[in-house]
């Protein structure tokens, strides 16, 4: 599977990036005057313009490489939206994309650390831990930075995970106050897909509010998803040709168009 390329720095870009949702409306005027309109959700298009300064050799070559592998427009990679959440159903942990042990008790309408009631309360009724998670289909080799917010009535500990065949582990201690925990992670796994998620100990009861998974080395702000993450498995380049200037010896800058349909 082809992936467009992170760069030295663990991200897919540089800021300022321009993302632009493109969507369309059907019309149908019945003969009696009325009109029914509805969404065409098959035609969604998101299109991102990414410009590059200061690129490196290798940097450029690993996108030029892709560009020839996809011979410019005619085949599709997977890109990873470096301004969304990769993750689907960030406040709605029964939905499929979700992987929840099955002795564990998820109740929604908790309060959140920002005054409403997108929290979940997680009990884990083992004797074990136990785990709840959610697969992207990206690349396991890449940087990612997962965060959580994360609170308990009775101090105790959690783990966070990344799992790709090989796992990264971060164990936090969560108290009474909200915590934001955050495990940038890179596996050297090489594997189509990773999974990120939290391990409860047996007996385990605590509130956990925002997951979200980015492909870069920290945090940003939380963005709340729904039946659509940040992975774009359908992405093309949107020319036929790359344009590179080359500012000084090793110094490379670029303008790179991609274009696709709905997320995973």
């Amino acid at each position: 599977m082809l992936y467009y390329p992170q760069l030295a720095s663990g991200s897919v870009c540089q800021f300022p990036v321009r993302r632009r949702s493109t969507t369309r409306t059907l019309c149908n005027q019945l003969l009696g005057g009325d009109t029914i309109r509805m969404a065409d959700d098959g035609a969604r298009t998101i299109s991102w313009q990414l410009r590059y300064k200061n690129l490196t050799n290798d940097e450029w070559s690993s996108i030029e490489q892709l560009f020839e592998n996809c011979e410019g427009r005619l085949s599709t990679f997977t890109f990873v939206d470096p301004t969304d959440n990769l993750l689907m159903w960030s406040e709605d942990w029964s939905r499929p994309a979700w992987s929840v042990d099955p002795l564990i008790e998820v109740t929604p309408g908790a309060q959140d650390p920002f005054g409403g009631t997108g929290a979940l309360q997680i009990t884990n009724t083992s004797q074990t831990a136990q785990r709840m998670f959610q697969t992207i289909g990206s690349a396991s080799w890449f940087q990612y930075c997962f965060s959580v917010y994360l609170r308990s009535d009775v101090a105790t500990s959690v783990r966070v995970v990344a799992s790709a065949g090989l796992e990264s582990r971060k164990s936090v201690i969560v108290d009474t106050n909200w915590t934001r925990v955050i495990n940038p992670a890179k596996l050297s796994s090489n594997q189509d897909g990773i999974a990120f998620g939290l391990e409860l100990p047996a007996g385990t009861r605590l509130d956990a509010f925002g997951p979200q998974v980015e492909a870069q080395p920290a945090a940003g702000y939380y963005k709340k998803t729904t039946d659509r993450g940040g992975v774009y498995g359908e992405t093309r380049f949107d020319t036929d040709s790359l344009t590179l200037v080359s500012d000084g010896p090793n110094e490379n800058s670029s303008v790179v168009n991609l274009i696709s349909g709905a997320a995973q």
